[in-house]
């Protein structure tokens, strides 16, 4: 009973035109709910329902993930009219603390860099996160036909983001020159030792696997930190970068983008230099007054 209806909201969300990856972890939620109920999906009380979510032992932001899969469930249930009640209506979604940007230092990166130089896949995919600011799922899904050389030594890359959403980036010429040793594969260019496609989460582990083996404590995700942090160092307009990050809410740009002591003491300074000013005309005042 459980599958049938799990498949018919699977089948509503692929309608719906969901990414592969949204209908994969709402499937996985409710297999692992129906289990821990031990009942129809469809008969939960608002008591299963907490129950439940006070089982989760992961941290608040997982809890406030799988919570979100189940109450869009029940939601999707009780509105096409297959429960008089939305059992999930109340169930409690964690406050999440403010993150802060965590951007891999430059010294850092150039280490991780220097160190994937035997394994070039690696090494592309430290360039693509650091200096285009991809996601690892953006990473495994890059196909050649997304790359548009400029005819100057770079490129522009189709990225596709989140939630279906695609943007522009730019590939800065140093970055193309080592991508172009995959412009020869057709379809997606990253592939596994088997000879299949990528996936996003085998981007992640191999990444993370060579921070830790080096003694970094950092992920791949940190050098899109580095990424945002780096431009606004620079002094690009900050909706640029969020353009550049495939973010629709200003807000989230601003959790990647690190406060810089330099950047801010030099907007300090300049704020000060008015002072001169004001310094000269009292003197040249008091000049006036002495007799």
């Amino acid at each position: 009973m459980n599958d049938q209806i799990i498949s018919k909201h699977i089948s509503y969300l692929n309608r719906r035109n969901a990414q592969p990856t949204t209908m994969n972890h709402r499937r996985g939620q409710l297999d692992r709910l129906s289990a821990f109920l031990d009942k129809p999906l469809l008969s939960a009380t608002p008591e299963n329902l907490d129950r439940w979510q006070q089982s989760l032992r992961v941290c608040a932001s997982s809890v406030q993930t799988y919570s979100s899969h189940v109450r869009a469930f029940y939601e999707w249930a009780h509105d096409s009219e297959l429960i008089a009640e939305n059992p999930a209506k109340n169930l409690v979604m964690p406050k999440i603390a403010r993150r802060v940007p965590r951007p891999i230092p430059e010294r850092d990166l150039e280490l991780a860099l220097i160190a994937s130089r035997h394994d070039h896949q690696l090494f592309m995919w430290l360039l693509l996160a650091g200096y285009c600011g991809l996601r690892a799922a953006e990473i495994a899904r890059i196909a050649r036909g997304d790359v548009r050389p400029d005819g100057e030594g770079g490129a522009f890359l189709t990225v596709h983001g989140k939630g279906g959403s695609d943007r522009v980036v730019r590939v800065s010429p140093e970055v193309f020159k080592e991508l172009d040793a995959y412009m020869h594969r057709q379809g997606l260019i990253f592939r596994r030792a088997n000879g299949k496609p990528m996936i996003p989460n085998v981007v992640t582990q191999i990444a993370s696997a060579h921070m830790k083996g080096i003694g970094l404590p950092y992920t791949l995700h940190t050098l899109r930190h580095r990424f945002a942090t780096s431009l606004c160092d620079l002094g690009a307009d900050i909706r640029d970068v969020q353009a550049a990050l495939g973010h629709t809410d200003l807000a989230t740009t601003s959790i990647y983008v690190a406060h810089s002591v330099r950047r801010g003491a030099k907007d300090v300074d300049r704020l000060s230099k008015g002072l001169r000013t004001l310094k000269g005309r009292q003197q040249a005042s008091r000049k006036r007054a002495e007799p």
